[in-house]
């Protein structure tokens, strides 16, 4: 059971949407901002949205019968 198993598999979806959003917001955005003698830089810390998508698609996956992979059966 995942950290997303109580939301509906529309609910992650549009979560997954929002996220890629941001994360496309956060790569093309500017860093940076200045103005009257002060400037403010922003972090492009994309590691953990990033991490987040990750965990949703491998919660629709799991749901959708593509669970993680994992190795060999070995009959002794």
């Amino acid at each position: 059971m995942g950290i997303y198993s109580q939301s509906t598999v529309t609910e992650l979806n549009a979560m997954r949407g929002r996220l890629l959003a941001s994360l496309q917001d956060r790569l093309t955005s500017p860093t940076a901002a200045g103005g009257n003698g002060r400037s403010v830089q922003f972090q492009q810390d994309t590691d953990k949205i990033k991490a987040e998508i990750s965990a949703i698609d491998a919660e629709i996956q799991t749901r959708s019968g593509c669970g993680a992979v994992r190795g060999p059966i070995y009959l002794v």
